[in-house]
């Protein structure tokens, strides 16, 4: 095991300032320095298994590994809290050292040096939410593992499969906040796209499922979803399925 290192403030804004400059070393470079050099960073009490993140399957003929890559990050950052897995400070050190070969590979750096330059600034980097959820090369795989992780009632595997199925799917669950925060109506959703994948999947025809997340955001408008136990969220999830959407099967 390794104690987790985060960069310096100073050294985390040395690389954003440099991402042009530093294009060699992204395509096909390193940053030993930023690893050898202590004066970029300093240790955290947590450790994590930095040899198992070598196991991040690279993608094959249009195949990602979402799954799988998930389960290993986080199983790797397993001591991680939700406000530390918030702090660019320790993405942008991992995928300036031991996830930069997964990141070239996962996000091909482009040829053109202002794509190439925005490229960098969206997955190597992690400023906001937005970066830290869904663009940074290593948080967005901590973070859609960690949202699965709360449904208690579902297999980890079995959750993140239904939830990362359909991309349009699963922005649509992240970027509403009043549902993703949520865990109890975020698992009974999950659970249902879980059913539909092993049926018909019509939940996850891009209209039927903003159709449902409408109907569900006009119930949340008179009822408190979050204050809700988990059955009766499931109850309200299966009336509008049936009555609302008219679906017979998922």
């Amino acid at each position: 095991m390794t104690k987790v290192r985060f960069l310096r403030a100073t050294a985390l804004e040395e690389l954003r300032a440099n991402i042009r400059i530093n294009l060699g070393a992204y395509r096909t470079g390193s940053f030993s320095e930023v690893s050898a050099d202590s004066s970029y960073w300093f240790e955290h009490d947590i450790e994590f298994d930095e040899g198992a993140l070598a196991a991040l399957q690279p993608p094959v003929d249009g195949k990602f590994f979402e799954v799988e890559n998930c389960a290993i990050v986080y199983r790797a950052l397993s001591e991680l809290s939700p406000y530390e897995a918030r702090d660019e400070r320790l993405w942008v050190y991992l995928s300036h050292t031991v996830l930069l070969q997964h990141a070239r590979a996962r996000w091909p750096i482009p040829a053109d040096d202002d794509a190439a330059t925005k490229h960098v600034a969206k997955h190597f980097f992690a400023r906001d939410k937005r970066q830290v959820e869904r663009d940074n090369v290593g948080s967005r795989l901590w973070w859609m593992a960690h949202l699965c992780a709360r449904i208690s009632s579902m297999d980890h595997e079995q959750a993140l499969r239904a939830f990362l199925f359909r991309s349009d799917v699963r922005a649509n669950l992240v970027e509403r906040p009043t549902t993703s925060q949520c865990s109890d109506l975020f698992g009974a959703i999950v659970r249902k796209l879980a059913t539909s994948l092993d049926g018909e999947k019509q939940l996850f025809q891009r209209s039927m499922f903003r159709r449902l997340m409408t109907e569900i955001n006009s119930v949340g408008g008179y009822k408190l979803l979050d204050c809700l136990p988990y059955t009766q969220l499931e109850g309200i999830l299966d009336e509008i399925i049936v009555n609302r959407l008219q679906l017979k099967s998922l």
